[in-house]
């Protein structure tokens, strides 16, 4: 039984559904589904069904990944957030790219802002995984475990990367995030 479920809005792109693709390639306590038309009744009823936690929303920005929300079971958005620029998982690591079967953890680098914090936390709470802070990424684990990796940078913006946690090698895909926006806001 999947934890997360993961879809686009109903309107997409090559480059969105590559992306989808790709976190749930990273996130293997996720299922990932193409949407089509359902409505946000729909995915809440699917979302309940399927005994998820939540469902991230990933919608479109002039062909980009533009925001991720998250929907919560009851319908209500858990957040949203705004996406810089979002890098797949062929433009981050060209080598082979190792099967997934485990997440170690979600790891915060120390004086991490407080919404890359709150990020962190939520996420371990969907995915039931622990938080760590850590200076660096963890290396010399597990093969085919990730460990997501989430920290602030000087412009005010987060950072959310993949790494196997065999090797410490970043395997895609990176996320850059502006800000979050208010969950109020509608959804498609």
């Amino acid at each position: 039984m999947p934890t997360l479920l993961i879809t686009t809005s109903r309107k997409t792109s090559n480059r969105i559904r590559s992306f989808a693709r790709d976190l749930w390639s990273v996130l293997p306590s996720s299922d990932r589904f193409n949407r089509g038309g359902m409505g946000i009744g729909e995915l809440v009823s699917r979302i309940a069904s399927s005994g998820s936690e939540a469902a991230l929303i990933i919608s479109n920005w002039k062909g980009n990944p533009g925001d991720l929300t998250l929907l919560l079971p009851d319908g209500s958005q858990g957040f949203t957030l705004r996406i810089e620029s979002a890098a797949l998982r062929r433009e981050v690591d060209e080598g082979s790219r190792p099967r997934i079967s485990s997440i170690a953890g979600v790891f915060l680098k120390p004086g991490s802002a407080t919404e890359a914090t709150q990020l962190a936390e939520r996420l371990g709470s969907v995915l039931h995984v622990d938080v760590r802070v850590s200076e660096s990424v963890p290396a010399g684990g597990q093969l085919g475990g990730v460990a997501i990796w989430l920290e602030s940078l000087p412009s005010g913006k987060t950072l959310w990367t993949h790494h196997h946690t065999h090797d410490g090698r970043e395997i895609g895909p990176r996320i850059r995030l502006k800000q979050s926006r208010r969950p109020d806001t509608e959804l498609q």
